[in-house]
Formats: structure tokens, sequence, C-alpha cells
């Protein structure tokens, strides 16, 4: 009589805990790994490296522009017509070594307000309101821009240019609706160059927002009484 045939059992396979299955993924795909350490080292470095870079820039130039303020201050004081004139060559070529050197910075967009702002000083508007301009186009979304970009506005007034002026100030109202305090200034100025068109219609229409977006404004209060004049002039019907 044959015997009951036999179970044959597997030896016990151990099972393998995470770390172990772990190491032999690592030991399969080493040169994988290897790589991209190595690229993922190469990156911190790079990150590490521009931050060191960056930061020194931003140090540089700001105290390049501290130390053009200080001639700032000393050529807003001068009395004197010559020494006057020596400020503004080397305050001149200061600001622009400034734009040269850190041209992607703040104090570069500093320097060109200052240099447009100096220009408006001596009534030389034509370079004011390019470098103005430029102001703005070096960094469009920081504090200084708007304020740059109004005083183009303003030359472009100053050389008798009303369409400029107009289209220059309708830009700043449409980019920076909060970031400025002077869209009443602006509003009035569209508002007076457009009366100056005989744009009766269109002087009207700025000095209705500029009244009823900033009604507390002095700006306002002038805009009042150019409605009220326009209004019995019969404008407002043409």
């Amino acid at each position: 009589m044959e015997g009951k045939p036999k179970i044959i059992v597997p030896d016990k396979v151990e099972k393998k805990n995470f770390v172990d299955t772990l190491s032999d993924f690592i030991g399969k795909h080493k040169l994988v790994f290897i790589t991209a350490a190595a690229v993922v080292a190469a990156v911190l470095i790079f990150i590490g490296v521009f931050s060191i870079v960056s930061n020194s820039i931003a140090n540089s130039s700001a105290r390049a522009m501290e130390q053009a303020r200080d001639k700032i201050t000393a050529y807003s004081g001068e009395s004197d017509a010559t020494k006057k004139a020596d400020l503004e060559k080397s305050l001149l070529a200061d600001l622009g070594a400034v734009v040269k050197k850190w041209p992607r910075t703040f104090a570069a967009q500093e320097a060109l307000y200052s240099e447009a702002s100096l220009y408006a000083s001596t009534k030389d508007w034509g370079n004011c309101e390019k470098i103005a301009l430029d102001a703005v186009s070096k960094l469009p979304n920081t504090y200084l821009a708007p304020l740059a970009l109004e005083l183009a506005a303003v030359a472009a007034e100053e050389q008798s240019k009303p369409d400029a002026a107009i289209e220059t100030y309708t830009k700043l109202i449409a980019q920076y609706k909060t970031d400025t305090p002077n869209l009443p200034h602006a509003y009035f100025s569209i508002a007076r160059l457009k009366e100056g068109k005989s744009d009766w219609k269109g002087a009207l229409e700025n000095y209705d927002k500029l009244v009823s977006t900033f009604p507390d404004s002095d700006w306002a209060k002038l805009a009042k009484d150019r409605q009220i004049y326009l209004k019995a002039k019969g404008y407002d019907k043409k």
C-alpha cells in the first residue's frame, strides 16, 4: 500500500523590508541616481552663486545711487551758476554710469528718473520725455514707473505735443489705476488738452470721470468749475 503523497512546502521566503528594496533599486539604477544628484547639486550651486551675485549687484548699485543723491542735494542747493553747471555735468555722468553698469536694477531706473527730473529743471523737455519713458520701460512694475510716466506726459505738454501727452496720460490711467496718487491730475490734464483740441465731449467725459472717481481731490474742484463753464457755453450739446 502506497503511502500518502508528500506535500512539499517551499522554504519560507524572507520578506524584504522597504530599506532593502530601496537599496536594491538604487543599486540597479546607480548611474541614473548619480547623474540626478549631480544635476541637483549644480542647480543648488547656481542658485547660491546667483543669489550672492544678485545681492552684490543690488548693494553696489544702491551705494552708487546714494552717492548720486548727495550730488542731487548739492546741485539743488547751489546758487552759483558756474558751480551748478559743473555739478550738473558730474551728476549726469554719475547717473549714466549707474545705468550702464547695472542696467537691470532698480538703481538704474532711479538714475534715469533722476536724470529726467534734472532735464525738467533745466526745461530740456525733449530729453526729459525720452529718458522718463526709458525709466518706465526699465522696470514697469515699480512705484517709480507711474511717476516717470507722468513726467513724460508733462514733458510732452511742454513741447506742445497734445496728442503724445494725451496718449501718455491715458496709458498712466490704464496701467496704474491703483499704483499712483496722481490719477486726478492725469484725468484733468487729458480733459484740458481735449478742450484745446475743441473736443468738448472728450473733455467733459474726463472731467466727469475725475469728479465721480476722486470727488474730494483739489483737481475735482477745478474740474467742476470747467464743467460749469463748458455747459454754460453749450459745449455739452455739441
